[in-house]
């Protein structure tokens, strides 16, 4: 009897046991996370994601410039940590003090979930394992990483925390990325770095605050380089200046000076005023206060090219002047003045004119002032004025095609006579820009330097100062913008601040080096031979 009494006491013992057993595994799995699967060698959880990894980013020469990629992180359940001091330790072991937490305080706590180690190795995982401990795991995480550091920062563009684009490229294509497309562009990474270094070179010489720079194909709109200074490295994104964020290529608006006489010049040519003389030995006086004038003092009366090689102030006024509104506002539209531009990217600015019939808002606009637009829609009027005349739509993308009809701006002639008369303001020694020309590759082009309006003011010291141009300038291929915020006067630019003398310098350097990596092939032929208009250039007494 008592044989058979121990006998049921062990078989109770059994089956409370088996039960025990039974209900603990069961209760393990129902608090388990359903995404959690067991490693039942390493107690290592794996979270599966099945989120699509983003599409990544390249250069028009195939370069990696965005891409995402995978990493692990350790993820600990302090509460099941069986000796949370000695794990404590012997991660401090493998990771340093960079480990910070106090496993011991969270034991007694209901804390299951914590993240002790960011994009771990899987060396340092199997070092982990060693320790023996349970409640380890690693969760599966993509970043968004650009090996191009700072290149075309502000065209690429961030992504936030869960990887959706938030500016640039990543924001204005996050559909097309975040359905694993691949973007190719059209920037090209040599050129974009060559543009940089020369710009940030007259940015750091000038003491200046701020730069823009665009380099694209003036036929096709595709951007091959675009640079807005300062900039940061889009893998850091903590401490960032609004200046470094800002996109001064395609967002800043300014008063771009003498550049907009290109546009006035076209508008004259178009209406056969092209010929005519005009005086600008006196100063136009608009009130008791304000007269236009010239830098440079002209005693006879000068034709066109005259007044764009010697920039005249006086004789771009009385042009606009002679064309009235309707023809300024009509041209102006079709450059583009009067709306953003549709780029691949968000950081756009629409244009801001002073639209009034005042004939000193008429003369302002004719020369630069009264009118703010950005360095990328001054870069489309280029290109329209000195491609035969062509509207174009300026784009990042490798392979866009271009749906929209092309419309006749200008003549064929206008175009011409422009290319002559811009290749004149480099080539000739009256021309405000002949620190720019090249003696391998023929350029044309046009300062401008203006005053900036601060606190309701144009300051007397405070200069905006930009170049625009093309070459080669009797065919151009490509088209150009350079410009430059607040540069400070210096010694050895005689104390001046105008974009003949901040950047001028670097446009045949720029084109130096670029025009090999672009085919284009150096030439020696003369303006005759180069199918450029013969102009009598007269200088002037300053």
């Amino acid at each position: 009897m008592d044989n058979i009494k121990k006998i049921k006491l062990k078989l109770f013992i059994c089956s409370l046991s088996f039960f025990i057993i039974y209900f603990g595994v069961a209760f393990s799995m129902l608090i388990m996370k359903p995404n959690e699967k067991i490693n039942y060698q390493s107690n290592f959880k794996v979270s599966e994601k099945k989120s699509k990894i983003r599409g990544n980013i390249y250069d028009n020469n195939g370069y990696l410039i965005a891409t995402t990629i995978r990493k692990h992180d350790l993820i600990v359940n302090p509460s099941v940590l069986r000796d949370p001091k000695k794990f404590e330790l012997e991660l401090k072991k493998i990771f340093g003090n960079n480990i910070n937490f106090n496993f011991e305080d969270k034991f007694f706590t209901n804390l299951k979930y914590l993240k002790v180690k960011k994009n771990i190795s899987l060396r340092d995982y199997n070092k982990i394992l060693k320790i023996g401990e349970p409640g380890i795991r690693i969760e599966e995480n993509y970043v968004r990483k650009y090996p191009g550091k700072s290149l075309a920062t502000h065209i690429i563009g961030k992504v936030d925390i869960d990887g959706k684009g938030v500016s640039g490229i990543e924001k204005k294509l996050d559909n097309e990325l975040s359905s694993s497309k691949d973007i190719h562009l059209s920037i090209d990474s040599g050129i974009q770095n060559i543009l940089k270094q020369l710009l940030l070179d007259q940015i750091i010489k000038f003491e200046a605050d701020a730069g823009a720079g665009i380099i694209m194909n003036a036929n096709s709109g595709k951007i091959k380089s675009i640079i807005s200074l300062p900039d940061f490295d889009n893998n850091v994104n903590n401490n960032l200046s609004k200046k470094q964020v800002f996109n001064n290529a395609t967002k800043g608006l300014y008063e771009l000076g003498s550049t907009l006489k290109i546009f006035t010049a076209a508008m004259a040519i178009e209406d056969g005023k092209d010929n005519q003389l005009i005086d600008v030995s006196s100063p136009i006086l608009i009130s008791k206060s304000h007269r236009i004038s010239d830098i440079r003092k002209i005693n006879f009366p000068i034709n066109l090219p005259e007044i764009i090689v010697h920039s005249s102030n006086i004789g771009t006024a009385k042009i606009a002047n002679s064309l009235g509104h309707h023809i300024q506002k009509k041209y102006f539209n079709l450059f583009g003045f009067d709306k953003k531009l549709n780029i691949e990217i968000i950081e756009t600015s629409t244009p801001l004119i002073i639209d009034n019939n005042h004939p000193s808002s008429l003369m302002s606009k004719s020369f630069g002032y009264g009118i703010q637009i950005s360095p990328l829609h001054l870069t489309k009027a280029t290109a329209i004025a000195l491609n035969g005349g062509k509207s174009i739509t300026p784009t990042l993308l490798q392979n866009k095609l271009n749906r929209n009809k092309v419309i006749q701006v200008l003549s064929k002639e206008t175009s011409r006579k422009l290319r002559s008369i811009l290749y004149l303001v480099v080539n000739d020694k009256n021309g405000t820009g002949k620190s720019a020309k090249s003696y391998y590759y023929p350029i044309g082009g046009k300062t401008g330097t203006v005053k900036k309006f601060i606190d309701g003011k144009y300051s007397e010291t405070e200069n905006i100062v930009a170049f625009t141009g093309a070459f080669p300038i009797h065919e151009p291929e490509y088209v150009f913008t350079i410009v430059i915020d607040q540069p400070k006067p210096q010694k050895f630019s005689a104390m001046k601040n105008t974009a003949g003398w901040v950047i001028a310098p670097m446009i045949g350097k720029l084109i130096n080096r670029i025009s090999p990596l672009l085919k284009i092939k150096p030439s020696n032929l003369l303006p005759s031979e180069l199918g450029l208009e013969k102009y009598k250039i007269r200088g002037a007494t300053l």
